[in-house]
């Protein structure tokens, strides 16, 4: 009976060490933006000589989405580039802070060609 009691005890033993030996996320595959400065970016950005007048920055299942006439999908954000993000392979997203460090303007790079936006105020 002690040596089954034994048997179980060292097991159990040897498998809580195991459980407690899984490794956490790798460094890579934590982001590097954060949605607690969002206040920042969300808003609506003037565009001139564009098929839609505004593009319209928010959240959406955490993650920022942006919706701009007949275009609309999530972004992400580019490793080691600050306030640069994806959206979806199509376009890139970089926003452009004062000497304050809010930020100002979105700048669009879709398919060559760069259009820049206003942040609207409030």
């Amino acid at each position: 009976m002690k040596k089954i009691f034994l048997a179980v005890f060292l097991l159990f033993g040897l498998f809580t060490t195991s459980v407690c030996a899984q490794p956490g996320k790798p460094p890579e595959s934590t982001p590097k933006f954060s949605l607690s400065d969002s206040a920042d970016f969300v808003g609506k950005y003037k565009y001139e000589g564009l098929p839609f007048d505004y593009m319209t920055i928010s959240v959406k299942e955490t993650k920022f989405y942006y919706s701009g006439g007949e275009y609309s999908g999530f972004l992400e954000p580019l490793k080691d580039k600050k306030d640069v993000f994806d959206a979806g392979g199509v376009a890139v997203f970089s926003f452009t802070r004062d000497a304050d460090s809010k930020v100002k303007e979105l700048v669009i790079d879709y398919q060559g060609q760069t259009h820049t936006g206003k942040k609207e105020e409030k």
